[in-house]
């Protein structure tokens, strides 16, 4: 049996504060509304954001409860990290000096790691 990733479900709860995250400040692609859903893609990945959740859950460090996440690929880590900063987006970890990776959190409090 052989399998391929189809859309990424992002299931949130407050869908303009995760577009604006999603689109304005990641640069993801508007493809179509559904219902309420969006469908958005980075490159030719496909997402399609979900506005179902009706709890906020308990934040806890990175690794220490099942997840499912995904990895952004930058140029310059640097300018990424100073990037995410000046528009005050959540860090879960910070860039280390000379490091090529950090994480950041979206609205909704789920993790993306940003790899230079």
């Amino acid at each position: 049996m052989q399998f391929k990733v189809g859309e990424i479900n992002i299931i949130c709860s407050d869908i303009e504060r995760s577009m604006a995250f999603y689109r304005n400040l990641l640069g993801f692609d508007i493809v179509s509304e559904e219902d309420g859903a969006w469908h958005i893609k980075c490159g030719e990945v496909p997402f399609l954001l979900l506005p179902m959740a009706k709890i906020m859950p308990e934040r806890k460090p990175y690794c220490q409860e099942p997840a499912v996440s995904f990895d952004l690929l930058v140029e310059d880590a640097k300018a990424a990290f100073n990037f995410f900063r000046e528009h005050k987006v959540e860090f879960e970890m910070e860039l280390e000096p000379n490091g090529r990776y950090f994480f950041i959190r979206d609205p909704n409090g789920l993790v993306i790691e940003i790899v230079g």
